[in-house]
């Protein structure tokens, strides 16, 4: 049976992806496994399950995004005890294989409802877009989220740049024209500064909001 399986799913973005932050915060970085199943088959998920970590031992996380609602659990690799599964899905009907499959398994299963909730989208896309209205955002989601989940939003943005373009045109369209304000030496320097700002708040050298906002104007200096 696969142990210890947790699915985040429904139209709530920003609080699956918060409860999923706070999860990943139990695990030591290098125990962290990620496939995005929008972009990667169930093949790469069976591969990080049953492939242990080169860097670390014990305890480890394997994340999976963009779950679909025809994933079977049942038919993943079974592991032990000292990895943890998450599923990140959508909306998920009652007898979706993924949730029946969770259920068969005894997962914990949380659904996150959308109810104009803050997100960070706005936050990103002003951010890449070299817009000042960064900071404006930036303020909404510190008051609602806390400064990790930024962070974690940053890394995201950050990743999706050396990514394949997603199919819909229009996100091909305003990741391909965000891409262009930058040279691909900028994002290895952005990258370097976003690291230095996660350390930065960890060690409490200087306030959340001056330490992000240097971040963000970081970015906006390249405009």
């Amino acid at each position: 049976m696969l142990m210890k399986v947790i699915l985040l799913y429904g139209p709530g973005e920003a609080g699956k992806r918060e409860e999923a932050l706070k999860l990943r915060r139990h695990f030591s970085p290098d125990a962290v496994s990620i496939v995005d199943l929008k972009n990667d088959d169930v093949d790469r998920l069976e591969s990080m399950l049953i492939s242990p970590s080169l860097f670390s031992s014990g305890q480890r996380l394997v994340v999976a995004e963009n779950a679909s609602e025809k994933l079977d659990l049942l038919k993943l690799p079974v592991v032990g005890e000292e990895t943890t599964t998450l599923i990140l899905s959508g909306n998920l009907k009652k007898d979706s294989p993924l949730l029946l499959s969770a259920q068969k398994l005894s997962a914990f299963s949380r659904t996150f409802e959308d109810k104009e909730e803050i997100t960070a989208f706005p936050f990103l896309d002003n951010l890449l877009d070299g817009k000042t209205d960064a900071f404006t955002e930036l303020d909404k989601l510190l008051k609602e989220y806390g400064p990790m989940y930024i962070l974690a939003m940053i890394y995201y943005s950050l990743r999706r740049n050396f990514l394949p373009l997603p199919t819909p045109p229009f996100m091909q369209k305003k990741i391909t024209r965000q891409k262009s304000r930058y040279h691909p030496e900028d994002w290895l320097r952005l990258y370097r500064e976003t690291i230095q700002a996660d350390f930065a708040l960890k060690s409490g050298t200087a306030s959340e909001k001056l330490i992000l906002s240097r971040l963000v104007q970081s970015f906006l200096q390249w405009t």
